[in-house]
C-alpha cells in the first residue's frame, strides 16, 4: 500500500504541514473558534482567528497548544485533522509523519502528542526535536563530528541547542516567543498612550514597524480604546517608540543563549565560535535582528532564508531521508 508521507509542525501560534512529493501544503493559525451554545467547532486556522477579539460570548477561541504543550488534546486534535483534510490527507492511504516537539520533550508529552496525531488520524508519527528540524531545514552543513548552535523562535516557543548529526549536544526549551512581544506592545501602548490594543492589533504593530534599528522610520497608525472615556481613538506609532517593548523578548532569549553557550565542551565552544549561530523561526524575522544579535553575541550571527519555515522544511528533509530519520527520532522507551 502507498503511504503518504507528511511532516507536521504543530506551534503555538501556526501548523504547518509539509507533504513529500508536495512540499509545503498548509501554514495557518493553531486556533479554533467553538460555539459554546452548540458545543460545535465554527472555524478552525485562519478562519477562526479573524473572530479573534470580534465575537459574541457564545463564541470562544481557543488555542489548543500553549508553549509547546498541548493544553486541549481533543480540541489539537481537531484542529489537526481539519487541516489535514484541507490538504487532501489519507485518501485511502497508509500515513507516516515526522512531528516536531520541543527540545528535551519528556515521556508525557511526547504520548500526549501521539494521542493527538493518532485521534487526527495519522497511523504513525516519529517525533524530532526542533533544533533538529530547524537546523537541517536551514541548511546548515551537519555532520557528527562538526557542531552547530541553534536558536529558533517560535509563537510560544524558543528552543535553543547546540547539536550535531549526533543529536543535542546542550539545549532548552523556554516557553518565550513571539505572543509575549506581543503582550508587552499591548501593556507598553496602554501605559504610554492611554490607550487599549487586542492581539491582533499588536501582532499587526509588530509585522508592519517591529524592529531592532534604533533610528528606524517605519510608523503606522494603531486604532484602539481610550482607556480614560472608552471612546475609539487613534495614534501614529514610530518604530523607534515600541523598541522598548519589542527588544524584550530578544534580549531574554540572549541572556538565555548565553547561558546554553557557557555549559559547552571548550571543543564544542571553539566551532560554534568558528561558525556562528543560527537563527530560525517566525520570531526570527524582525528587521534589525541580525546586526543587533551580531553586536550582543560578538559572534557571527545567520538569519535563516525563510525562518518561519525551516522547522517544517527540515521534517520533511527527513521524511525522504528514512535513515536519518530514524537515527534522530526520540525514543519512547
Amino acid at each position: 500500500m502507498a503511504v503518504t508521507r507528511t511532516a507536521i509542525d504543530l506551534g503555538t501560534s501556526d501548523t504547518k504541514i509539509f507533504i513529500l512529493g508536495d512540499g509545503i501544503v498548509l501554514s495557518e493559525p493553531s486556533v479554533v473558534a467553538i460555539d459554546t451554545a452548540e458545543g460545535r467547532i465554527k472555524a478552525i486556522g485562519a478562519e477562526a482567528k479573524k473572530l479573534i477579539g470580534k465575537t459574541a460570548e457564545n463564541t470562544k477561541t481557543v488555542f489548543p497548544v500553549f508553549e509547546g504543550e498541548v493544553v486541549n488534546e481533543k480540541l489539537a486534535a481537531n484542529m489537526l485533522r481539519g487541516f489535514l483534510n484541507k490538504v487532501g490527507y489519507r485518501q485511502g492511504f497508509s500515513s507516516t509523519a515526522a512531528v516536531a516537539v520541543p527540545c528535551g520533550a519528556d515521556l508525557p508529552l511526547l504520548k500526549k502528542l501521539r494521542r493527538t496525531t493518532e485521534s487526527a488520524g495519522v497511523d504513525h508519527a516519529g517525533f524530532i526535536e526542533t533544533p533538529v528540524a530547524a537546523a537541517i531545514g536551514s541548511g546548515i552543513p551537519l555532520s557528527e563530528s562538526s557542531p552547530c548552535f541553534v536558536i529558533d523562535m517560535g509563537g510560544g516557543v524558543t528552543d535553543i541547542a547546540a547539536l550535531s548529526l549526533d543529536g543535542i549536544i546542550a539545549g532548552v526549551s523556554v516557553g518565550l516567543g513571539g505572543k509575549n512581544t506581543d503582550a508587552a506592545l499591548i501593556d507598553f501602548i496602554a501605559d504610554a498612550y492611554n490607550l487599549q490594543i487586542g492581539l491582533q492589533t499588536a501582532e499587526r504593530v509588530k509585522m508592519q514597524i517591529g524592529s531592532l534599528f534604533e533610528n528606524d522610520l517605519l510608523s503606522t497608525v494603531v486604532n484602539g480604546r481610550d482607556l480614560s472615556d472608552g471612546r475609539p481613538r487613534s495614534v501614529e506609532l514610530r518604530a523607534r517608540d515600541v523598541i522598548v517593548p519589542v527588544k524584550k523578548y530578544y534580549d531574554k532569549i540572549f541572556e538565555i543563549a548565553v547561558s546554553v553557550l557557557s555549559k559547552l565542551p571548550p571543543e564544542v565552544s571553539a566551532e560554534i565560535r568558528h561558525k556562528g549561530i543560527y537563527v530560525s523561526g517566525g520570531s526570527a524575522a524582525l528587521a534589525g535582528l541580525e546586526s543587533y544579535y551580531r553586536a550582543k553575541f560578538n559572534m557571527n550571527v545567520m538569519i535563516a532564508e525563510n525562518p518561519a519555515l525551516c522547522v517544517v522544511s527540515g521534517l520533511g528533509s527527513l521524511m525522504g531521508s528514512p535513515e536519518l530519520m530514524e537515527k534522530l527520532t526520540l525514543s519512547e522507551n
